[in-house]
């Protein structure tokens, strides 16, 4: 039986205890190097006021350069998601490498444990992590095999809590409830769009994950989706959602009945529903519940995690940093 990639040693180049080593110079450092490059020189930058890169001049008490063309000043998270940061660098750095050292998410309240900071301070920093993945999420053309499934989030209510007892009066509440359910009116539909990897020595199952939001799995949303992120001719793997019918005339359908079974003679959606059932864990298991707020960006965080499972923590440590000093500052 082969070994699961999480335990492979290949798998953890980068241990919390280096963060934590590190100085707040040596930080400064890393940071530069991963945002400007040439860790060497560190007057060679480029003005995020400008965009000219040069040999600024620099002021080294303040960690500040002045930019030669448009005289302006700026610091190593000008013009970042870690613009105006009251946090140490080393704290940035430890959030972001717990963030992705969890396969399943991590909530603001252990991150407020791990580094002994204001819970409210570790909720923000974690919101600014997962939008700057959703914004610089790939958005390219899928194609070839995709697996396509809704999963329900928000929509249970509670059951009514008498103040008196009465038998009578409760009994009928719950036959009500049976014949009609009632739902929350913040429910909502997360939609996955799962591409199986092809031709791909290293992974096998799906290799990008595109996820939606809506208030329902409708017609109108799937084809929606599926014209704006699906190439013409794939292949649709679904259940028999009725909403899926329309997807006949563009793609090659294919539809399994779930009340009969997983998988008949091959054709299954169980990408979609693998990623729904570790977006659950996410949703229920860690976090227990989500504003509809920021539903989608917890979606793109399973998405991402899901999509880049057998890189090593340090290649996701990496690629997370740069993605955040690529963003613009959030409002």
């Amino acid at each position: 039986m082969a070994q699961h990639h999480l335990l492979a040693s290949k798998s953890k180049n980068i241990a919390l205890k280096d963060i934590f080593r590190l100085t707040e110079s040596e930080a400064f450092h890393l940071l530069k190097a991963k945002r400007w490059g040439n860790p060497d020189n560190i007057r060679d930058v480029c003005c995020p006021h400008c965009g000219i890169r040069h040999e600024a001049y620099f002021l080294k008490s303040r960690k500040r350069w002045c930019c030669k063309h448009c005289q302006r000043h700026f610091y190593i998270t000008t013009n970042t998601i870690f613009s105006f940061h009251k946090l140490p660098l080393v704290d940035i750095l430890a959030a972001t490498l717990l963030m992705v050292n969890s396969s399943k998410g991590i909530s603001a309240i252990d991150i407020s444990r791990h580094l002994n900071i204001n819970y409210k301070t570790a909720f923000v920093l974690c919101h600014k992590l997962r939008e700057a993945l959703f914004k610089t999420r790939d958005l390219r053309l899928m194609q070839g095999e995709i697996h396509e499934d809704g999963a329900w989030i928000n929509f249970t209510l509670r059951k009514p809590n008498y103040r008196k007892n009465n038998h009578k009066q409760r009994q009928q509440s719950d036959e009500k409830e049976r014949k009609f359910p009632k739902f929350r009116p913040t429910k909502r539909c997360i939609i996955s769009l799962n591409q199986r990897s092809a031709n791909d020595e290293q992974m096998w199952g799906s290799n990008r994950t595109i996820v939606a939001m809506d208030y329902t799995e409708n017609a109108d949303t799937v084809f929606a989706l599926n014209q704006r992120f699906i190439t013409g001719g794939s292949d649709i793997m679904c259940d028999e959602n009725p909403a899926y019918n329309n997807l006949d005339f563009h793609y090659t359908r294919w539809s399994v009945n779930h009340q009969e079974a997983f998988s008949a003679k091959g054709i299954n959606n169980n990408l979609a529903e693998s990623f729904n059932a570790r977006f659950r864990d996410l949703h229920r298991g860690v976090h227990h519940k989500t504003d509809n707020k920021y539903a989608l960006h917890y979606a793109n965080q399973a998405a991402f995690m899901s999509d880049n499972r057998r890189k090593s923590n340090g290649e996701l440590f990496s690629d997370v940093l740069q993605r955040c000093l690529w963003v613009l500052p959030l409002k």
